[in-house]
């Protein structure tokens, strides 16, 4: 396997704007520039050169770093490499590695904890893609987030009028979201006898909460 370093002169490779664990894997699709792509200086050489299906090889690459960890970069290593790129051998491969990864260079992966690890990354047009879609995943993650939410209190508030809760804690966007997040972290459904026993554990609520239906039992 190549020095990954030679590509940087030996200097310390950049850093990759996605960290580990900021991945694509629910996307089937990614925006694919068609002028930028066909008037590269990729494209130009392997027509110039007879290897056109290096462009082939190179798109697969693209499509296979969207699902990596993180979206857009690729391993360094050579048979990860070729398994990625549909290869049968190692020497197929390497025969044409130059060639494909024209653009990629060695970049640094940072985890949670600040570690790091060298992967490649293609600065540009790969990078300028799944950081904008990344973030526009980030946004609809975060409206469907406070869509659960907002439902959930919904739910929570009529569970606290069928326990008879007092009306000041039933309109208390505080102690809701805080019975709201509580359920959200936890397998519990939102019932009344859950709602109840969450105002204790969490609100520290000690006023009736004896569920309605459970009163029209006795």
């Amino acid at each position: 396997m190549p020095d990954v370093l030679e590509k940087c002169g030996g200097a310390e490779p950049d850093v990759w704007p996605l960290r580990r664990g900021e991945t694509l894997s629910s996307h089937d699709w990614f925006p694919f520039y068609g002028h930028r792509f066909l008037s590269s200086r990729f494209v130009r050489k392997a027509v110039m050169t007879d290897a056109r299906a290096d462009i082939g090889t190179a798109i697969i690459l693209w499509a296979g770093a969207m699902n990596e960890d993180p979206a857009g970069t690729l391993p360094v290593d050579d048979i990860e490499l070729a398994e990625m790129a549909k290869f049968r051998s190692i020497e197929e491969w390497q025969a044409v590695r130059e060639s494909v990864l024209h653009g990629w260079v060695p970049v640094l992966v940072e985890d949670r904890n600040g570690e790091t690890e060298t992967r490649l990354g293609h600065p540009g047009m790969i990078e300028e893609i799944v950081q904008d879609m990344y973030k526009r995943k980030r946004g609809r993650d975060a409206a469907r987030t406070a869509g659960r939410l907002s439902l959930n209190k919904h739910k929570i508030r009529k569970k606290m009028v069928e326990n008879g809760a007092k009306d000041h804690v039933i309109k208390d966007d505080r102690a809701v979201t805080a019975l709201a997040e509580h359920f959200a972290h936890s397998e519990l459904y939102i019932t009344p006898q859950n709602v109840a026993a969450a105002m204790v554990e969490v609100l520290g609520y000690t006023g009736t909460v004896t569920p309605i239906s459970a009163g029209r039992m006795r």
